[in-house]
């Protein structure tokens, strides 16, 4: 392999890694070797190139290993991204004074106005593949929320779906919960409009809502990286949550999210 085609091969592999951790991420090092068919020397050499260029972050894994061992260390998309090159700078800048004048001129209520104009248009396209999915059969909340997520991918948000497993009800013998349940979350690993919405939430809180009416239940938005997060998360109902679960092949979703409502203060 000469030296062209080696850096091409580099640069693929660097973008597919990007993504997926964008996606799925928190990540471990291995499953990302495992899915690429890559050695261990060289996902540590590209995990270790994009941690030095802070497009990604290094985070202790939530799953607690039993005895021994140092814990498992995971992989997510930098919460705050590399310096855009100079036109990418000169749009957010013209973006932020748009905003700005707007707000000056008409107040929230005109921010509002706009960031509803922005996802009304989100909104008329679902409703176009909503309308052929619908004559090709019943739209199950699992091919529901398949479309919003395509069509979130499209806009430029690294979207997918992950389950969570919530311990619910008094602990019995041994300290085990009486039950366990499995909800949904809505995941967005990149946001197009991130530094933006850090300045402007209105934003978000209008993607939320527009979410809820494309979804067609309501939901929740726990984080945003516009406020810090690594990804944005939007749970969605326990009823559309058990109709996505048992309509979705094993291994659909990804299944390395867990939270215990018992040790972690009963959050919805």
């Amino acid at each position: 392999m000469n030296a062209r085609t080696e850096a091409s091969a580099n640069d693929s592999t660097r973008e597919r890694l990007i993504e997926a951790i964008s996606i799925d991420g928190p990540i471990a090092a291995g499953d990302l070797a495992e899915r690429f068919h890559l050695t261990g020397a060289a996902i540590r050499r590209h995990l270790s190139q994009l941690h030095a260029e802070g497009i990604i972050e290094e985070k202790e894994s939530s799953h607690r290993p039993r005895g021994r061992g140092r814990p498992r260390k995971e992989f997510v998309l930098a919460a705050t991204a590399p310096e855009p090159d100079a036109a990418s700078r000169e749009c957010e800048s013209l973006a932020l004074l748009a905003m700005k004048e707007l707000e000056r001129a008409g107040g929230h209520e005109a921010l509002v106005a706009l960031a509803k104009a922005r996802t009304a248009e989100w909104e008329a396209e679902f409703e176009r593949r909503y309308v052929r999915e619908s004559d090709e059969g019943e739209v199950t909340p699992a091919r529901r929320v398949r479309l919003v997520i395509d069509l979130l991918k499209e806009l430029g948000y690294a979207a997918s779906l992950r389950p969570v497993m919530v311990s619910v009800g008094s602990l019995g013998r041994g300290g085990a919960p009486s039950r366990t349940l499995t909800t949904v979350q809505m995941c967005q690993g990149r946001c197009p409009v991130q530094d933006i919405a850090a300045k402007h939430p209105e934003l978000c809180e209008v993607e939320t809502a527009a979410l809820s009416r494309m979804l067609g239940v309501p939901v929740q938005r726990l984080a945003t990286r516009a406020a810090g997060a690594h990804v944005c998360t939007t749970h969605l109902t326990p009823a559309m949550s058990a109709a996505i679960a048992e309509s979705m092949a094993e291994g659909e979703l990804a299944s390395d999210v867990t939270t215990d409502l018992l040790t972690e203060g009963r959050k919805p």
